[in-house]
């Protein structure tokens, strides 16, 4: 894996990278809290056969944040994402893209529909944050959750950044142990992946990316259904979904069935399956890769 930073303007941006430049070129887009190692599994299967580029979308990693909320915005975050890749990738390329990673990769397939061939989306890009927020909420009213849901943009909003802001320890192994019990699993590459999501700070071990990061991607996510233009998306689109956990998965078969009214795509639901899928199931993410993508040029 060759690793090497970027700069344009104020911004800065972490890019890794694997493979023969002469193979058929894969970007990948990580999910909210996550880095470009979130795919290094998945890639190390596949690196022989393609090119591949993972950055760290602003305010993740190694990557500059914006200052501003509406910064993580469309147009602003997309013209990022493509000075990125007009620097680094090929003139058209496949998208492998995880949750939040995939709504901003269809905002750049709508904006750049001549560069994107295919798209292979894990878990992402379908949600819609109301819709999803009602759903729960009336569980909630009517005694069935034992626990009390968010609902709103602003609940969300106070979840995320106390969650990424507080997880905070004294130490990489303490780090290192509550993120693996988060996981359906583990290996060499994920335990990799979640150091990755480490920083120090005053003597502290916390996660890379900060709450006000997490607000403003969440206030991206919640205007999907708004912003993306849909009509101009051209690419051949596979969606890979997860059933776990067992309360989610209802809304969410809704949410990705609605969405596929609205974006041409094959669904395909994998069972048994977190929504870290390409971490759940890494050799299954492979051959729909191979499968899909193909291997020429």
């Amino acid at each position: 894996m060759n690793q090497f930073f970027i700069e344009f303007g104020t911004n800065k941006a972490r890019v890794c990278e694997w493979g023969d430049k002469s193979n058929p070129e894969i970007i990948c887009f990580h999910g909210l809290g996550s880095t470009a190692f979130s795919f290094l599994e998945v890639v190390e299967k596949l690196k022989d056969r393609y090119h591949i580029l993972s950055f760290d979308l602003p305010g993740h990693g190694q990557s500059r944040g914006f200052d501003n909320d509406e910064d993580y915005q469309p147009p602003n975050l997309i013209n990022w994402v493509e000075e990125v890749i007009s620097r680094v990738g090929k003139e058209s390329f496949n998208i492998l893209a995880h949750s939040w990673g995939a709504s901003v990769a269809l905002h750049y397939a709508a904006e750049y529909p001549e560069k994107v061939e295919k798209m292979l989306l894990l878990d992402g890009g379908y949600h819609d944050m109301d819709k999803s927020n009602d759903y729960f909420r009336d569980l909630y009213e009517a005694g069935k959750l034992n626990y009390k849901p968010n609902c709103t943009l602003e609940e969300d909003i106070e979840y995320y950044m106390n969650d990424f802001d507080g997880f905070i320890f004294d130490d990489k192994i303490s780090f290192f142990e509550a993120e693996k019990a988060n996981q359906s699993r583990c290996s060499d590459y994920i335990e990799a992946s979640i150091y990755d999501l480490m920083k120090e700070e005053d003597g502290k071990i916390r996660w890379h990316c900060a709450g006000k990061t997490a607000r403003a991607a969440l206030k991206f996510q919640y205007n999907v259904q708004e912003t993306l233009r849909f009509d101009n998306i051209k690419s051949e689109i596979i969606m890979l979904y997860a059933d776990l956990p067992e309360a989610y998965f209802k809304i969410r078969t809704q949410a990705v069935n609605e969405f596929a009214e609205k974006v041409k795509m094959t669904v395909k639901l994998y069972k048994d399956t977190t929504h870290m899928m390409h971490w759940d199931r890494p050799n299954e993410i492979v051959e729909e890769a191979v499968s899909f993508f193909g291997e020429n040029n």
